[in-house]
């Protein structure tokens, strides 16, 4: 009876566990959906496409997110390596290895920007090329100062 009472409690701990998991997961895809939807405008807003632009424009600028994310996602690996390097114990070589991989990373990174700027300026005039840089940075400001501001509401 006791070890049935045990496997009862257990199962609900595994279970209740594993939803909320699942709930976590949830809301950071939410939460990732709500910010992708609250760039795509803030940028739509600033570029002031045209529907052609607009279809040509958001396909070639999904895939630069992918590939950024993709090579940011590499760089913060080799980062994450580069920070444990004094507790690893690495050979000069090693070491050695580690700077040139970390510096291609970067390289990469420089290279897809490259890569769609001359993409851009194919689908877009000059001007909203440099206004979607422009643009994309005024985004992450915006998303600095809501999330800075909605820490400091949440600490009142």
């Amino acid at each position: 009876m006791k070890n049935k009472f045990l496997l009862v409690v257990l199962f609900i701990f595994i279970f209740g566990s594993f939803l909320s998991h699942a709930q976590d997961k949830k809301d950071g895809e939410s939460r990732w959906e709500k910010f992708r939807a609250e760039k795509v405008s803030f940028l739509t807003e600033k570029l002031e496409l045209t529907p052609t632009e607009a279809q040509k424009f958001w396909p070639v600028y999904n895939e630069l997110e992918k590939s950024r994310w993709e090579a940011q996602k590499a760089r913060r690996e080799l980062e994450a390596k580069v920070h444990d390097v004094e507790d690893k114990n690495l050979s000069k070589k090693e070491i050695i290895q580690l700077t040139r991989d970390f510096s291609s990373s970067m390289e990469k990174e420089g290279l897809l920007y490259v890569k769609y700027n001359e993409e851009f300026l194919k689908i877009l005039p000059p001007e909203k090329v440099l206004i979607l840089y422009r643009s994309e940075n005024e985004f992450r400001m915006h998303m600095i100062r809501k999330y800075r501001d909605r820490d400091k509401k949440d600490d009142k």
